[in-house]
């Protein structure tokens, strides 16, 4: 409402009495809102290192700051708390909840335990009481009694925030130097990987879920010295050796995972089991399923030869922004998080020789070559992802992906049933290990249903080329896929600049309609706004024009691309197409809206 002079600080006065009454009138509401509101945020925290201090725990924390908050009169109270979460930054859910209502006006004060509980950063600590200050927020420390209002507040306010952000950094720096001394000792640092356990049996809470392991609820075992010195886990320890010896023959990750996913194995006791997956990283149950990733996770780490290892570490991250702290990265290391600083002989058993896993990183490093420093291309089968088998899922509805492979000479394609690979083809060509998948009573019916082993790459991509030349993309998706070209935002950037081109315009508007400029000028930048708002439209860019043939004949467009980026696109259409033994597409599951495209 009121206006600042061109050529000084002063703040222009209202040019009408109408202008005046609505400036009244707005400060008149504001007032009202603000005694209106009455309500008292309770904010709370507690990070992991910190549990051990009773002073600081979730119950005592907010219990004396409503205490405090009753006795100031309050009548409304509201609680935000975030447990097992860093002061660092503002990645907080319920602090970014806090901060949302502070910003609509439905907060009268903030009150908090003691001043780090907020935070450990002085810089952000400095900027949420500037937020306060802003919105007319209150904000009180019941243990430090601060009020950020007197310069002696202020002063208390530094120095507290300081002392607490030299709390983490110092922390941070002793973490590194225990982490450092417990790998010289022999001792793992984090979770505990696949194949072992911390041998507190009486307490576990098995994390592959219930009837896997014997000894869960027996008494501890005395070799894992209490929990201190990781010990080989009863079933796990079997996987170890087999996924060791798999790929020591060549077998892929992927192939590897399906073994392990299709087959039960019966182990040297004679019991019979199914190997159940778990994170290299975490604890927590990772699904039903092992996968590439996890089999890889297990060749790579030392820890199953009896050795324990140190990984960079990135740097203290103490950036933040109150206002959008996921926008801001985190540092990283200087070099790969996966390259191992040390390396130390462990206290635990080793499942595998040091000689075998040096050789299996061996293996791991040939087989990291890209396409094009290979000596061999690379070949890139076009339905891998996204072809299973219709036998297979027709017997008993189990997922078994097709795999493509080529013939002796390299010059014929085929696709192979998983299944049918991992349970028969093998058998000739690879000896598994010691532990041999059990039996399949179901062997011999699958198998009989399986014509043919191998199913020719051609006939097969001949027919998903023949549903691709049935897609049209409709016209009114020019405009998005052109926008995409143009900007990694897509539409979201356009329509940005849109918005601040007729908030400009509507601008111009009410300047014109409150006689501040002529009509003149209105019209030269309405002129000026419109063509720029014509001109916004992606397909009105030269550079986006190109595209536009591609885009009307979506078949051409197809036969222009890489095998890569076709099974990049493939993936994002289709979720499963299945082939029988014949290789004939028997039904195609595609992701909207390419269903109704493709007249599915």
């Amino acid at each position: 409402m009121l206006r600042m002079s061109k050529h000084t600080n002063l703040i222009d006065p209202p040019s009408s009495f109408e202008e005046l009454k609505l400036l009244i009138h707005s400060e008149i509401q504001q007032i009202e809102q603000g005694k209106q509101v009455d309500t008292w945020a309770i904010y709370t925290r507690l990070s992991r290192e910190e549990t051990h201090g009773y002073s600081y725990s979730l119950e005592i924390q907010p219990d004396r700051a409503e205490a405090y908050a009753r006795e100031k009169g309050a009548t409304q109270i509201k609680l935000y708390s975030d447990p097992y979460k860093t002061g660092r930054n503002s990645r907080r859910k319920e602090l970014q909840r806090l901060v949302a209502d502070i910003k609509a006006r439905r907060v009268k004060t903030v009150v908090v335990h003691r001043l780090d509980r907020l935070y450990r950063n002085l810089e952000s600590q400095l900027e949420f009481v500037r937020l306060c200050k802003k919105y007319h927020v209150q904000f009180i420390s019941v243990t430090e009694q601060i009020d950020p209002e007197t310069w002696w507040g202020r002063l208390v306010l530094y120095v507290l925030g300081a002392m607490a952000e030299m709390y983490v950094r110092q922390t941070s720096e002793r973490t590194r130097e225990a982490k450092a001394e417990r790998i010289r000792r022999g001792l793992p640092n984090g979770n505990i990987p696949l194949g072992y356990c911390n041998g507190l049996c009486s307490t576990c809470a098995d994390a592959h879920g219930p009837d896997y392991c014997p000894r869960v609820g027996n008494i501890d075992r005395a070799d894992s010295q209490r929990g201190r010195i990781a010990v080989a886990h009863p079933i796990d320890r079997h996987v170890i050796p087999l996924v060791a010896n798999l790929y020591l023959q060549h077998w892929s990750y992927r192939e590897i995972a399906s073994h392990l996913n299709c087959n039960r194995f019966t182990l040297p006791d004679g019991s019979v089991v199914k190997f159940r997956p778990r994170s290299i990283s975490t604890e927590k149950n990772t699904g039903n399923e092992f996968t590439a990733d996890s089999i890889r996770a297990l060749i790579a780490t030392p820890f199953h030869a009896g050795l324990v290892a140190r990984y960079p570490r990135p740097a203290l991250d103490m950036e933040d922004d109150l206002e959008n702290p996921h926008k801001v990265k985190s540092p990283r290391p200087e070099i790969s998080a996966r390259q191992i600083l040390e390396i130390q002989q462990g206290q635990h058993e080793a499942l595998i020789s040091v000689e075998t896993w040096q050789r299996l990183q061996q293996i791991r490093k040939g087989k990291s070559r890209t396409p094009t420093k290979s000596s061999r291309p690379r070949n890139e089968s076009l339905l891998t992802g996204i072809a299973q088998c219709w036998e297979c899922y027709q017997h008993d509805g189990r997922v078994s992906p097709l795999r493509g492979s080529t013939g002796s000479t390299k010059a014929t394609r085929y696709y192979r049933c998983a299944t049918l690979q991992n349970r028969y083809v093998k058998k000739s060509k690879r000896t598994a290990s010691a532990l041999s998948p059990q039996a399949d009573g179901l062997t011999g019916e699958l198998l009989a249903r399986h014509t043919r082993s191998c199913l020719r790459a051609e006939q097969m991509e001949a027919q998903l080329q023949d549903l691709i030349e049935k897609l049209v993309i409709p016209a009114k998706w020019y405009e998005a896929i052109m926008a995409y070209y143009l900007s990694g935002e897509g539409l979201s950037e356009f329509e940005r600049e849109g918005h601040n081109l007729r908030a400009s315009l509507a601008r111009y508007r009410q300047l014109y309609l409150n006689d501040h400029i002529g009509q003149a000028e209105f019209d030269t930048q309405a002129l000026h706004l419109g063509r720029q708002l014509q001109g916004l439209k992606p397909s009105a860019r030269t550079e986006a024009q190109g595209i536009l043939p591609q885009l009307r004949d979506f078949p051409e467009l197809w036969a222009q691309l890489t095998n890569g980026e076709k099974r990049n696109l493939l993936g994002r259409m289709f979720q499963v197409i299945y082939f029988d033994s014949q290789g004939k597409m028997q039904e195609v599951v595609a992701h909207a809206p390419f269903k109704e495209l493709l007249g599915l």
